[in-house]
């Protein structure tokens, strides 16, 4: 695990670094350090999916449920449903479509493989009410 940390989730990697992108298949796997708290608002990763592996810190995790979908440059408006906490050695796969937020109240790492690269996805984002 000291390896995997100076290697690719030390504080020299960006907010999010690919580490590895299947030229044939096209997942990828990215390394994800956040130095500060961060809240990301509701959003899906389109029609790709993604499994979360929290390596250090803490990442509360939101689940929301659609209640209306985004239209005319407008976003959805979704629902909460529940709250829960990735700890280290911790993972949680989002399928396409689903509704999620990550809050982290300081400083994480995790590592991140994603169904296609999301840099060349388009996520819709979402209204909590």
């Amino acid at each position: 695990m000291t390896r995997l940390f100076a290697t690719y989730l030390s504080d020299h990697v960006s907010t999010r670094q690919i580490l590895y992108e299947d030229p044939e298949l096209g997942f990828c796997i990215v390394g994800h350090v956040e130095h500060n708290s961060r809240h990301s608002r509701p959003h899906d990763h389109g029609p790709t999916w993604a499994i979360y592996g929290q390596a250090a810190g803490e990442t509360v995790m939101t689940d929301w449920a659609l209640v209306s979908p985004p239209s005319e440059g407008l976003p959805g408006q979704a629902q909460r449903v529940r709250d829960y906490t990735l700890t280290p050695g911790s993972t949680q796969v989002y399928n396409e479509g689903d509704i999620h937020s990550p809050r982290r109240r300081g400083p994480t790492r995790l590592l991140r493989i994603e169904g296609s690269n999301l840099e060349h996805i388009y996520s819709e984002f979402f209204e909590a009410i």
